[in-house]
């Protein structure tokens, strides 16, 4: 009997101490060898539960002494504690990019860094990216969003992701009701230059009832002239747009720019 209570004790107290750990390693107010000492912890630990806090250390920025400095670098060894985890910690990355681990008042937290984890603990493999993606782009459909930061993340993240497949995931973004989203999207979209893709979901933003960004036309007229697309079909939006612009219409129906322009 004794020896049963000493291990019920004794689990009993690792419980414990992983709580204060999981508590400690989040708090941003606590003096920094506080949390090192709570994050190496976590690390030792190694349970689900620990690799899971130290990944929610990015959720929060501290505020010790030392200021960014501190809080980048504490966010870097929690960046390699996870890879030494290897795959492993995948499935614990990918829960942790789609979930909200942000305080009450703003949940949607930041899933930048994340997704460099993911990309190193998968090797790069297109696949799974494409496949978390989609999970993504379906979890956060275009529409209102008081803060749409993780819209703006996974888009932004496609700026360095070389996947042509990814043209016609974020395509529907260009109707998202946040102007930023738009245009991160025409954007990406246009860097991408699948004109299949591109060219039908773009040309409706040159109607100013549809869209009125200034920024999101001149972006517009900039890539169909480089790409030189047809902009059939929206040339009554267009000619206002570029009337005295550095742009005419050639036959075709293509963008080009005035010479010496």
């Amino acid at each position: 009997m004794g020896f049963f209570s000493s291990l019920f004790s004794k689990e009993e107290r690792k419980k414990k101490a992983l709580q204060r750990n999981l508590k400690k390693a989040i708090h941003k107010n606590i003096q920094t060898e506080d949390r090192y000492a709570a994050m190496q912890a976590l690390l030792d630990d190694g349970s689900d539960e620990a690799i899971y806090g130290l990944l929610k250390r990015f959720t929060i920025k501290a505020d010790s002494k030392g200021g960014l400095v501190v809080d980048e670098e504490e966010k870097a060894w929690v960046y390699k504690a996870i890879l030494s985890f290897g795959s492993r910690a995948i499935p614990l990355v990918k829960r942790f990019i789609q979930a909200k681990e942000g305080p009450a008042v703003n949940p949607v937290h930041s899933i930048s860094t994340a997704l460099d984890l993911y990309l190193d603990l998968t090797d790069h493999n297109k696949d799974a990216v494409y496949e978390l993606f989609q999970e993504l782009i379906a979890q956060n459909p275009p529409g209102y969003e008081r803060d749409p930061i993780r819209k703006e993340e996974l888009i932004n993240f496609l700026h360095k992701w070389d996947d042509d497949r990814m043209a016609a995931l974020i395509a529907p973004y260009v109707e998202d009701m946040n102007e930023t989203i738009r245009f991160l999207t025409v954007e990406a979209l246009l860097n991408y230059g699948i004109e299949e893709i591109a060219r039908e979901r773009l040309l409706p933003l040159f109607d100013p009832e549809i869209n009125d960004s200034l920024r999101i036309h001149n972006r517009l007229l900039a890539g169909f002239a480089d790409k030189g697309w047809s902009i059939k079909g929206a040339r009554s939006f267009i000619d206002p747009l570029i009337k005295n612009t550095e742009y005419v219409v050639q036959r075709g129906d293509t963008l080009v720019k005035k010479k010496g322009k």
